[in-house]
């Protein structure tokens, strides 16, 4: 895994776990990727163990997790 993909992994795990919900919308602005990026990442933590919890289009990445 290259280092720019894997900052953005970490700044997006930050962003998933931070006390705020964010849309995919916004993640991707945030993050300059695409809306499919995003959703690609999300799955990537997804096939770690992580738990995402999607709310009123609003994305969170679920503390209780095992891989935390």
């Amino acid at each position: 895994m290259d280092q720019p993909k894997l900052g953005r992994l970490l700044r997006l795990m930050k962003m998933l776990t931070a006390n705020n919900s964010l849309t995919v919308d916004e993640i991707a602005a945030k993050l300059s990727i695409s809306q499919r990026s995003v959703y690609r990442y999300i799955d990537t933590f997804r096939e770690a163990g992580f738990v995402i919890k999607k709310t009123d289009n609003f994305i969170k990445l679920d503390k209780s997790s095992q891989s935390f």
